[in-house]
């Protein structure tokens, strides 16, 4: 049994809140160790009065925080958590320790927490996925039939889009799926002329560059979003390309007035929009407001991926088009081939038709919830420093109030020598073009456990108030 606390049932913090906080506050003071075996979810349960959906919950939420491990066939245990070392009350040598190599811990964003992606389920898509023959050429060439009609059902439940499996285009994640979405667009001049977010993702421009086509930055300002001026200043764009949600990296989102002028100008200037929905799986504390394409499906070509719900690894997403957009992709696709296994993608299909994704999903959100509300504590009220981009998604930025912009890439390689490693703000910065950006920093906090995350942002602030 272990000593978990009183848990409050008239508290308004849900039982395997609490629950987890205590089993939390056993490991951090020692109380139980690394290694030791946890009760199961059944014992605990029984033995605290509780559902066991609660203690499920609360197993999770730890597991996602890297204080519990699951040991096939052992059960759960304690995972092995560094503390300070207790100063010794007898000095034993006075010869100095040797340096210690401090260990990195990457926060540079794009990088989603992938505990409990290979559980029973996983398994099993993967297992029987390949246990089936293999064909003897390349199937559809937009993707297994099968992948296409689970992801149109999932975003009918997490989206609101109303798709057919034909709307689908199967890709290799975001960057193909940009890449092949710009390959099949047509342009009016000499050359591509796309409009881009800036500061944006820096792959977007670079694709571009490759392409040959001409990027035409559009500011998107602090607090405020893209400028939709800036916008309705360029009517002979090719494309636009957006994060609405979610952008990245600042987290403004597109309200449903600037969703409906940015949309009614695309189709007056004949702009196609290719609709990025970054991070719309992780909204936190706020209602998610519908997809571009859903608002003027002929002329949004929107795009998603697996990314961030599972990995980046997996190479996996899709693009969502319709009518003379969609056979001008198609046509691309199919003189370039599919990249995506089929063997992969029969395996995805069963993974997601059978709501092992959502589950998982569920459970991503969940724990970074968690951490987001660690952040904003370990935040508040600290002069001098502003945490923004929180509202979704799994990475924050940290804004400099006032400070020079040298403040910026000082912090960044101190950290990187603590190995730490974070984003400079202004890297997403569209190079030669001024923008008002104050400096800061972009760091995720999704994939490392929750004490090596906040252990690193400790040395962040104190090292931003040293400078």
């Amino acid at each position: 049994m272990i000593d978990v606390g009183i848990l409050d049932r008239s508290a308004p913090v849900p039982l395997h809140e609490q629950l987890a906080h205590g089993i939390r506050a056993a490991v951090l003071a020692g109380r139980v160790r690394g290694g030791d075996v946890v009760p199961s979810t059944r014992a605990l349960a029984a033995d605290l009065g509780l559902a066991r959906g609660t203690v499920v919950s609360a197993y999770e939420i730890l597991a996602g925080e890297g204080y519990l491990v699951a040991r096939p066939g052992g059960g759960t245990a304690v995972a092995d958590i560094a503390r300070p070392a207790a100063a010794s009350s007898t000095a034993a040598s006075t010869s100095p320790a040797p340096a210690a190599i401090a260990p990195v811990v990457d926060l540079r964003p794009g990088r989603p927490g992938t505990t409990g992606i290979v559980d029973a389920a996983w398994r099993s898509a993967w297992r029987r996925a390949s246990a089936r023959e293999v064909p003897a050429d390349i199937g559809d060439a937009v993707g297994d039939p099968a992948l296409r009609a689970a992801i149109a059902a999932h975003l009918g439940r997490t989206r609101g889009l109303d798709l057919a499996a034909d709307d689908i285009v199967v890709t290799a994640g975001t960057s193909d799926a940009m890449l092949l979405t710009l390959l099949a667009l047509v342009p009016r001049g000499a050359r591509l002329r796309v409009g881009i977010e800036n500061p944006g993702y820096p792959r977007v421009r670079r694709l571009l560059a490759r392409l040959g086509a001409e990027a035409v930055p559009i500011p998107v300002r602090v607090g405020l979003g893209l400028e939709l001026d800036a916008f309705d200043a360029h009517a002979d764009l090719d494309a636009v390309i957006v994060t609405p949600h979610h952008h990245y990296p600042l987290g403004s989102r597109l309200d449903a007035a600037a969703r409906s002028r940015l949309l009614d100008g695309a189709a007056r200037t004949a702009t196609v929009v290719i609709e990025d929905d970054y991070d719309s799986e992780f909204p936190h504390g706020r209602v998610p407001l519908p997809p571009l394409h859903l608002l003027d499906p002929a002329n949004v070509v929107s795009i998603g991926t697996l990314s961030k719900v599972l990995s980046p690894a997996l190479r996996c997403g899709w693009i969502v088009a319709t009518g003379a957009l969609r056979d001008q992709i198609v046509e691309a696709r199919t003189d370039l081939d599919p990249p995506v296994s089929q063997v992969q993608q029969r395996a995805l299909a069963l993974y997601l038709a059978e709501g092992a994704l959502a589950r998982h999903t569920a459970r991503r959100r969940r724990d970074y919830r968690h951490r987001r509300r660690l952040l904003l504590d370990a935040f508040a009220g600290i002069e001098g420093m502003t945490l923004t981009a929180t509202d979704g998604g799994l990475h924050a930025v940290v804004l400099f109030d006032d400070a020079p912009p040298q403040v910026e890439g000082g912090l960044v390689d101190t950290l990187a020598a603590r190995g730490i490693m974070v984003a400079p703000l202004s890297g997403y910065a569209v190079p030669g073009i001024a923008v008002d950006l104050p400096p800061g920093i972009v760091f995720g906090y999704a994939e490392p456990s929750t004490p090596a995350l906040m252990d690193a942002v400790a040395q962040i602030i104190a090292l931003a108030r040293g400078l």
